[in-house]
């Protein structure tokens, strides 16, 4: 018989799964209209990119300094501030009648979605018990797929309806019963110690450096700054990375990223395998569309239905997954995301090789969004398993911030290996160029995840018992 959950994780998961649903929209929801939006300002599909990585770029680079903030004493008043700033600036950006205020206020809007999402990992590792956070995290996984099958559906309807504005409109009911549960329901935050906030210099040095990075990453995969552009990242790049170094060893208890979880060989060792699993998920993703459009000929329709396995797949297992992983440990589940996801691997470059019909394609779909499943829950769970004692928060946003870097490189890598392999990008080349350079890109992925999986097992098994009375 299933245990009940214990009073007050019911409403936790709530705030948790409404948090996490409109960050994921945030991005889905908006980019089926980026064509139309980008008509109404008079910009180019290259500069238009700026919608989707403002807010993303915004996001990634607070969330290790605004993780070390919230562990400190305002878990609920950066939820509560936080999702009230998203909500103001979601109203802002529905209002914006120029180009530059609707980045500037994406960028805001990324600024208060690290807020919350710094907040999440607290929520999951001190307000749920030691034996649900599996349970948390699939929760928050649930979400993210859901946003993703919901994001282009209520997208499309807006965009065809009704002005762009209110994909940005929508989050602000959303942001009010947030707020209004965590005055409510959240437990009142301890008192804070001056001296574990972050120092100036390692928040400062920590944004800036995972900014230029991803300005950098995201202008390899779609050229659109000019080149004193990517030197000026460079420039900011390599200096914020000598002070954050440097406050990282000049003050360990403010810094942005605990000496002790780097040198925890466990979390480093997990934290790689999610990297290169996440590698090949957004590698993935980049390509799919070019191939059901360009090879199997389907139109955006049907190759929208055809990725909806995907996020259904997902959602029918996170849960599962989630339990599994509370009862039983996350070593064997995270060791299915890099397994799964070979088979997809596996199964794609023989139904392009050997031209099979569009509809078998279901299958290896189903198995690479059961693989998010594995991934997007097995894997951050025992990341939290296996953090540093008291750095479990921080090892958390920490995997968020890998995520992200992990996902610009993903596109990056994958469009390079795509590109030497057929010759051309896949936007420019026929039905022949496109499987001379998918099947080895799939090649290149299946070496990826051999690695994945050694570094999974390589690490033992820990299975967090249940507090007992």
């Amino acid at each position: 018989m299933t245990e009940r959950l214990p009073r007050g994780c019911v409403t936790t998961l709530v705030i948790i799964f409404l948090a996490a649903l409109i960050d994921g929209l945030d991005v889905s929801i908006v980019t089926v209209s980026i064509p139309t939006m980008a008509g109404e300002f008079g910009v180019s599909l290259s500069d238009s990119s700026w919608i989707v990585f403002a807010y993303v770029a915004g996001l990634a680079a607070l969330l290790l300094p605004m993780g070390k903030f919230a562990k400190n004493g305002r878990v609920k008043r950066f939820m509560i501030l936080g999702t009230a700033l998203f909500g103001a600036s979601s109203l802002a950006c529905g209002l914006s009648r120029e180009y530059w205020m609707l980045i500037l206020f994406r960028m805001v809007q990324g600024v208060a979605a690290a807020m919350m999402s710094s907040v999440l990992p607290s929520m999951v590792v001190h307000m749920l018990p030691p034996d649900r956070k599996g349970l948390g995290m699939s929760v928050m996984g649930a979400s993210s797929g859901l946003a993703l099958i919901l994001g282009p559906v209520i997208g499309g309807v807006i965009a065809d309806n009704f002005h762009w504005g209110w994909l940005f409109f929508i989050n602000v009911p959303i942001c009010v019963v947030i707020v209004a549960l965590a005055a409510a329901h959240m437990p009142k935050d301890r008192e804070r110690d001056p001296e574990k906030d972050p120092t100036l210099a390692g928040g400062i040095s920590a944004m800036l450096l995972v900014g230029s990075l991803l300005a950098i990453l995201e202008d390899f995969g779609d050229p659109d700054i000019e080149a004193i552009g990517r030197a000026v990242c460079v420039i900011i790049a390599v200096p914020s990375a000598a002070v954050l170094v440097w406050s990282i060893k000049r003050d360990a208890r403010k810094a942005v990223i605990s000496p002790k979880m780097l040198r925890n060989r466990e979390f480093i060792v997990i934290g790689t395998a999610f990297l290169l699993c996440t590698l090949v998920v957004s590698g993935g993703q980049y390509l799919l569309p070019y191939m059901l459009q360009g090879y199997w000929s389907l139109s955006p329709l049907e190759s929208g239905l055809y990725l909806s396995a995907v996020s259904v797949a997902m959602i029918l297992l996170v849960l599962p997954v989630g339990r599994m992983c509370d009862r039983f440990g996350c070593k064997w589940p995270s060791a299915a995301a890099p397994i799964l996801r070979g088979t997809f691997c596996a199964l794609m470059i023989y139904l392009t090789i050997e031209g099979c019909e569009p509809i078998f394609l279901l299958i290896p779909l189903a198995i690479f969004g059961a693989s998010h499943a594995f991934s997007g829950t097995a894997q951050p769970t025992r990341m939290i398993h296996h953090a540093t004692p008291g750095y479990e928060d921080e090892a958390t946003n920490f995997m968020l911030v890998v995520n992200y870097v992990a996902s610009a490189l993903g596109c990056v890598l994958f469009a390079m290996v795509f590109s030497l392999s057929s010759g051309g990008g896949p936007a420019d080349i026929g039905t022949d160029g496109l499987r001379n350079g998918f099947v080895p890109t799939m090649w290149f992925s299946l070496i990826i995840l051999a690695i994945a999986l050694a570094c999974t097992l390589s690490v033992r098994n820990k299975v967090v018992k249940a507090e007992r009375e």
